[in-house]
């Protein structure tokens, strides 16, 4: 009996349906499956790395926070200090711990463990691992490895505790479990696979029913999918032909959508940090190059610029908590209050801004009188409102302009009222009583009048000419206003063009 060989010279269409529609439903079905299959990969590990990559940034973030901010109680520990601490060092290592949800080890530069959150590390002596090696050495280095002692794959970071000598003193690390990571990243590729899914679904029972009729708006979408695989991420279809095309257009819409506002989150908190610290970085710089100027032949500036920069450094690991607050007061986690004058703060703060004032070439008027009544506030949040409104009248005021801080009273008779807000508690209307105002004036070229109803919402920026610097993530007043909110208060703001702008600050005075 013969047998019937296949033919070699059959090629890959003789295994193609014969018709045109058969042929449009397996060719669409095989650009879709290759081009969406490669947007989901492409973007499954880009946000892969990218959640990773952030972690390792706000682990070390956090490291050089707690490096700095431990150098005075560390130099009381070592020196055998501690009784005259208010907390001891390993019970405020530990709150550090609690509060990030992290491992925080201390140790000495020849890497011997000299305290540990966690009662598993029980080892003397530390590995030389790279991140203990590189801080030792005054550099910044993260390590991904398993971890002897929990039996888990853990992210290490570490940066050195330096004296006022820039010596190492000891040696900060902290580690965080790479398993809620991975689990985000398992749910991320959950969610793509899913939408990804779905869509390919929806083309299939499209294709089948309208091949014919549909074969121009689908060659449409499979560009639009092959242009996002390829990392173009702003592309949108139009949705045309028939209904279900339309869907499915629309659909592919959303996904994309979906994907940009999930990658926009992960560099949200760059670019708030960028922000919130450009100020405090820009008066630290000043004061350095004023120390490199002046320091040598001016003891008494010397001295003064050099604790004007160690507040400056302490005030920065405040400011990274401030960039997370407007998410922590939407929870209702408000910063702890407690009876306050302000005057006080508000001098420190005038004196703190003095440098950017005199480079701006302005002059600053301040009206505040020596004491104010009590308020209930945390005083680093109010610094923080404080500080983003004065940045901001520095930034919009042309040079020769003048920056006025005023603070006063008001008693309850007062006709100030706090503006229409869906954030203010409605119980506020009818409890107004004595508060203390905290305004911030200019001179600079003013709000636009179309802007001036928008101007606290998050991520609103005024693009105008009215400033030769650049404006930030538009976070700055949402930030404020949510900070006076908090604590029972409202802010108001008048502007003119041409004119100048004025921010008003309202806080109850304490009953």
């Amino acid at each position: 009996m013969a047998i019937a060989w296949p033919n070699p010279r059959h090629s890959m269409r003789d295994f193609l349906p014969r018709s045109l529609q058969g042929r449009l439903l397996a060719t669409y079905l095989l650009l879709v499956v290759l081009g969406l299959g490669g947007l989901v990969l492409w973007t499954g590990i880009r946000m892969q790395v990218a959640i990773i990559e952030q972690a390792e940034h706000d682990l070390e973030l956090e490291t050089l926070i707690m490096a700095s901010a431990l150098r005075e109680p560390l130099e009381k520990w070592l020196e055998g200090e501690s009784e005259a601490m208010e907390r001891p060092l390993p019970a405020l290592l530990g709150s550090y711990a609690t509060s990030l949800n992290v491992r925080v080890t201390l140790l000495s530069p020849d890497l011997r463990v000299l305290y540990s959150s966690d009662p598993m590390v029980t080892s003397e002596y530390e590995h030389p691992h790279v991140e203990l090696l590189a801080a030792r050495v005054g550099r910044e280095q993260h390590d991904i490895r398993w971890d002897e002692w929990r039996q888990e794959e853990r992210l290490f970071v570490a940066a050195p505790a330096l004296n006022e000598d820039g010596e190492a003193e000891a040696i900060v690390q902290l580690s965080m479990p790479m398993a809620p990571l991975y689990a985000e990243i398992r749910q991320t590729w959950l969610l793509l696979g899913s939408v990804s899914l779905a869509v390919l679904l929806a083309t299939v029972l499209v294709s089948v029913l309208l091949a014919r009729q549909m074969a121009g708006p689908i060659l449409r979408l499979t560009r639009m999918t092959e242009a996002m695989a390829d990392g173009q991420l702003d592309q949108n279809v139009v949705p045309e032909g028939p209904d279900e095309i339309a869907r499915l257009g629309r659909a592919f819409n959303h996904m994309a959508e979906q994907v940009r506002e999930t990658l926009a989150r992960q560099q949200a908190f760059v670019a708030n940090a960028a922000h919130e610290l450009r100020s405090p970085l820009a008066s630290l710089l000043l004061r350095v190059e004023m120390l490199q100027q002046h320091g040598t032949d001016n003891p008494e500036l010397r001295d003064r610029y050099l604790r004007q920069i160690r507040q400056e450094i302490t005030a920065l690991g405040s400011l990274v908590e401030h960039l997370l607050m407007l998410s922590r007061l939407d929870e209702g986690r408000v910063p702890a209050a407690q009876p306050l004058d302000l005057a006080p703060l508000l001098y420190e703060l005038t004196d703190e801004m003095g440098a950017l004032i005199e480079a701006a070439h302005l002059s600053l008027q301040v009206e505040v009188p020596p004491h104010l009544p009590a308020v209930a506030a945390n005083p680093e949040s109010i610094r923080s409102a404080v500080r983003n409104l004065l940045d901001n009248a520095i930034k919009y005021t042309p040079a020769g302009g003048t920056v006025t801080l005023a603070a006063w009273a008001e008693p309850a008779t007062s006709p100030a009222r706090p503006p229409t807000s869906s954030r203010r508690s409605r119980s506020l209307e009818n409890t107004i009583g004595p508060t203390v105002v905290i305004q911030v004036r200019d001179t600079g070229q003013g709000i636009p009048p179309e802007h001036l109803p928008h101007i606290f919402e998050r991520f609103y920026r005024v693009e105008t000419t009215r400033s030769q610097h650049p404006g930030g993530a538009g976070l700055g007043l949402s930030l404020v206003q949510a900070i006076v909110t908090a604590y029972g208060g409202w802010i108001t703001a008048q502007s003119e063009p041409g004119r100048g702008s004025a921010f008003t600050l309202y806080l109850p005075v304490i009953a």
